[in-house]
């Protein structure tokens, strides 16, 4: 009977701390393919000397105007597919997150110029609702060099 107390007491302690490592793992997660969708934009603006877009679709090949991103494409201008006759743009990466994360950026989404900076400063937010985690947010913020720096957000358990 003392073991199935004991069992009974370590379930109720370790369950929560399980559910706040998974749910920690999970906006890690995002985070990391959220910033690594940002650098790739940023080097192949660079590489392909041209305009490259990280913003918000529905689709998966238009941005869509909204700050709500459930699904994220990375696109510009094919350079030797567009020499040729019109101009070919190329998704490079199309990203859904999985489970209850939310992102929130900018509606236009966050252009890099050829030189790899972009026009204003952008924040995006990723978040996971969650009452297991004290922090459940990311905060991304590309700075007018191209830059990223991330930092952690108490959401109070929501999401904006």
């Amino acid at each position: 009977m003392v073991t199935v107390a004991v069992m009974g007491i370590l379930a109720v302690v370790g369950v929560p701390a399980m559910a706040g490592l998974i749910h920690a793992n999970r906006l890690a997660a995002a985070n990391d393919n959220l910033t690594a969708a940002l650098q790739l934009a940023r080097s192949e603006a660079i590489r392909r000397g041209a305009s490259v877009t990280v913003c918000a679709s529905t689709d998966g090949t238009t941005c869509a105007n909204q700050a709500a991103w459930t699904r994220w494409i990375v696109r510009g201008r094919d350079n030797a597919a567009s020499a040729a006759g019109p101009e070919v743009i190329d998704i490079m990466r199309d990203e859904t997150p999985t489970g209850s994360i939310a992102l929130q950026g900018p509606a236009a989404g966050v252009r890099f110029r050829p030189s790899g900076m972009v026009d204003s400063a952008q924040a995006l937010t990723v978040c996971m609702p969650s009452n297991y985690l004290t922090q459940n947010q990311r905060v991304v913020t590309v700075m007018l060099s191209g830059g990223l720096r991330t930092a952690r957000a108490d959401g109070g358990g929501t999401c904006p």
